[in-house]
């Protein structure tokens, strides 16, 4: 039994990746990192990778991060210049510090070190980046978030992101924040999230959401129950929110997204469904007065 779901329509080639490692008898990992490295080389991605959002100063800084649920090990970057791959920086990260997360020059130097290749900056930067930089109203934040189940019950989750378009120089989101971006823990299960990172961040989303699969919730009962939350929370103290997305997956490969927006999609794939896409209907909305629908199982307004 082996199962792939990764945020956005754009991952539908992370999961045609990610099937063909898993369907094999590969590793979650593997899984996980050709997946996003499939995105992350695509300069059609807008908000990952080669062809991401730029930052204030109209440079492509990159975080990313990765997870492997049997040890619980982590490994991070965040702002990284001239690598079209930072996913890979995070995996030697984990595999070969004692540390979880590296910043900027010192990530990219750690990165020559271990031979990973690297690329002109402006290679990286494409026309249309620079056109959408042009455009300061124009928003964006569609992070790579994948979570893989291979067929020895290993979990592992994985995310890549340029950021916000017209971030602040040195601004780090959700993505490569253990517990806030993503979460996983083989035998219970993994989420990762997308949107704004700030609301997701103060929420802590995907700890949250694996955490409510440990208590015995459904993957779909566990991340609508963590949108909701996080989203009436977020009000409950005066704030207003932006867009909270997250998939998740449990330890027996069953997956589940939801969000408080339109337009949310994901793709997902199993040993018995090939690679395909679908867009979630919000379980609440942020751009409507109330929810959509009158809750999930376990949640009293």
């Amino acid at each position: 039994m082996w199962s792939f779901v990764s945020t956005w329509y754009f991952s539908k080639q992370a999961a045609q990746a990610g099937k063909a490692v898993l369907e094999s008898g590969g590793d979650a990992m593997d899984a996980v990192i050709k997946g996003i490295n499939r995105v992350e080389s695509d300069p059609e991605v807008e908000s990952v990778g080669k062809g991401g959002f730029l930052n204030e100063n109209g440079e492509l800084a990159l975080d990313a991060a990765v997870m492997d649920g049997n040890t619980m090990k982590t490994g991070a970057v965040c702002a990284v210049r001239g690598f079209e791959n930072p996913i890979n920086i995070a995996r030697a990260v984990m595999e070969n510090t004692k540390h979880n997360i590296l910043i900027g020059a010192g990530a990219e130097s750690f990165a020559r070190n271990m031979g990973i290749k690297e690329s002109d900056m402006e290679s990286l930067i494409t026309d249309h980046a620079r056109d959408v930089l042009k455009k300061a109203e124009e928003k964006g934040h569609d992070t790579i978030g994948a979570i893989a189940l291979d067929s020895f019950g290993k979990m592992a989750v994985g995310t890549s992101t340029s950021g916000a378009n017209m971030k602040l120089m040195g601004r780090v989101g959700d993505s490569p924040l253990i517990g806030s971006g993503f979460y996983v823990e083989s035998g219970v299960g993994g989420a990762a999230a997308t949107g704004l990172g700030e609301d997701i961040m103060r929420t802590c989303c995907s700890f949250r959401c694996v955490e409510f699969m440990r208590m015995g919730l459904t993957p779909k009962e566990a991340v609508e129950k963590t949108v909701i939350l996080a989203h009436e929370t977020i009000i409950r103290h005066g704030g207003k929110p932006d867009c909270i997305a997250l998939i998740c997956m449990n330890a027996k490969g069953e997956y589940a997204a939801a969000a408080n927006h339109k337009g949310f999609t994901y793709a997902f794939a199993d040993e018995n469904t090939p690679p395909q896409v679908t867009e979630v209907t919000p379980i609440i909305d942020k751009d409507e007065d109330g929810p959509l629908f009158d809750g999930v199982a376990g949640y009293e307004r």
